[in-house]
């Protein structure tokens, strides 16, 4: 991929996806970062008080979010999530769930917010 995308995300699906267009990448990212990340964080608290409607909107509205922006290693992890809060899962064991998918996502934030911002200067 020529706009040499850090390794660390699914660069097959975003080559797919976006082809070679930074303009585009960088809004994904952008809006990942902006909206999507502090929607993930709002899950935390929803889970925190056990409000399983808001917790199953929450995630299953950030699901494509993951895929698009490069993280599907995370998706599924995010899919077994929705599931156990629909399936009514201990609360103790949906908040160990979302903070080991928060650990990993943890680690794609720099590389996402340095992707970001080097691609609208392309």
């Amino acid at each position: 991929m020529a706009l040499q995308i850090n390794p660390a995300l699914d660069i097959a699906y975003i080559d797919q996806a976006y082809g070679e267009d930074p303009v585009i990448l960088h809004m994904i990212f952008d809006a990942f970062l902006s909206d999507s990340l502090p929607r993930w964080r709002a899950l935390e608290n929803a889970l925190s008080r056990d409000d399983r409607k808001e917790s199953a909107s929450i995630v299953h509205g950030l699901k494509p979010s993951f895929t698009m922006t490069g993280l599907t290693g995370i998706r599924p992890r995010v899919e077994v999530l929705e599931k156990a809060i629909k399936d009514e899962a201990d609360a103790g064991e949906l908040m160990e769930m979302y903070t080991a998918i928060s650990k990993d996502l943890d680690i794609f934030i720099p590389i996402l917010e340095t992707e970001s911002a080097r691609l609208k200067l392309m």
